[in-house]
């Protein structure tokens, strides 16, 4: 059967406007396989982006939302579930990533923090899974879903303590859910990056050469010598989505150029 007559399985991808979303839509693309629904609360990234993969089309889509506005997660799943013929994987991409530490970390960026990176994603992931259980084709081929958590999760980031503490939390969401679900055929799995090229960074420097500084810096101490690009995170998000991974459940997975080893 060719990828052409071949159909495709529906992929839920939140941050995908950009960075590690958007690497890992376009490496699932290539693929022929599947079907790549970015999600992200810009609309104007989110149609560029869809532009780089193709335009608009039976394989491409994008939906706006905002996953600190929890109303909006479960209509727009559903709206996704039946627009694209149901839903094969999610990948809980989107995050923040505030600096503080217990002095100074406002209740406020605690609770942002937490909404985006641990409750945005319980929520779609409760969403996907109702979709996923409705589709016949789930007992079948299996249902994916994807974290992206961080190495803040096993060994805190100095001054990030919502942040480090909420991707611990996600490792742990991954464990549970993947006990729970193993007998409705879907598998939960989570990726830790290290220090990866994303916007996530940009924010937290004054200009490009103080961001490049830094990327060369804590990259040169790293064993494999730099830090990560976005494409090398989307490389085991398509592994842990492909058939071949559809024995692996419950694996928090660190792509850190050694970063842990240190």
């Amino acid at each position: 059967m060719t990828g052409k007559n071949r159909e495709l399985k529906t992929v839920l991808i939140t941050g995908g406007g950009s960075g590690i979303g958007f690497e890992s839509a376009k490496l699932l693309r290539e693929t022929g396989l599947y079907r790549v629904v970015l999600l992200g609360k810009e609309r104007g990234k989110l149609e560029e982006a869809a532009e780089q993969l193709g335009g608009i089309s039976d394989a491409v889509g994008f939906y706006v939302c905002d996953l600190r506005e929890t109303s909006q997660i479960r209509p727009t799943v559903e709206k996704i579930a039946v627009n694209h013929q149901g839903i094969y994987a999610l990948v809980n991409n989107a995050g923040v990533y505030p600096f503080g530490g217990v002095a100074t970390t406002t209740e406020q960026s605690w609770d942002e923090t937490f909404a985006v990176n641990l409750k945005a994603p319980f929520l779609l992931i409760q969403a996907v899974v109702a979709a996923m259980k409705k589709d016949p084709r789930t007992a079948k081929h299996g249902g994916r879903i994807v974290n992206v958590s961080s190495t803040a999760g096993i060994l805190p980031n100095h001054f990030t303590l919502a942040y480090s503490v909420s991707k611990a939390a996600l490792n742990h969401l991954t464990r549970t859910l993947a006990k729970e679900l193993g007998p409705d055929n879907i598998t939960v799995n989570c990726i830790c990056p290290g220090i990866v090229r994303t916007g996530m960074h940009e924010a937290h420097h004054r200009n490009t050469t103080e961001l490049e500084e830094f990327y060369t810096k804590r990259g040169s101490a790293f064993p494999l010598g730099r830090v990560g690009e976005p494409r090398d995170i989307a490389g085991a998000i398509r592994f842990f989505i492909s058939e071949e991974a559809s024995w692996v459940t419950g694996d928090v997975f660190v792509a850190d150029g050694g970063r842990l080893l240190l």
